[in-house]
């Protein structure tokens, strides 16, 4: 599979709430679930809103164009990722997929996709 992916240098923060408390412009990915809001916002954002985290994640997007209706992308992504015991949160976009892996393991996760 030839996909291209672009690392993001931001840290990024996981967090959730019952309420919708970020502007708009600062949430890279929300998700309403039954316990609540997930919002994933900047390390910044989350900082600048007293937001209490623990763990940061690293940004790759897939910069191929991908599509909903596209067979085995994710499974071949968390194939790779998973030999190196890289753990990743894939999101999909309406034109690409998004991964989201522990900000350390950022750099070694786009050299095992490249490969």
């Amino acid at each position: 599979m030839n996909l291209k992916y672009k690392l993001h240098p931001s840290r990024f923060v996981y967090c959730s709430f019952v309420n919708f408390m970020f502007n708009p412009e600062d949430i890279l990915f929300s998700f309403r679930e039954e316990e609540g809001i997930t919002f994933l916002v900047s390390e910044e954002v989350a900082r600048l809103n007293n937001i209490l985290f623990e763990e940061t994640w690293a940004l790759i997007s897939v910069e191929t164009i991908t599509s909903l209706n596209s067979t085995g992308i994710t499974a071949h992504i968390s194939a790779l990722l998973s030999i190196h015991k890289i753990p990743c949160n894939i999101v999909a976009g309406f034109y690409h997929d998004y991964l989201l892996v522990p900000y350390d393991s950022g750099s070694e996760a786009v050299q095992v996709l490249e490969v």
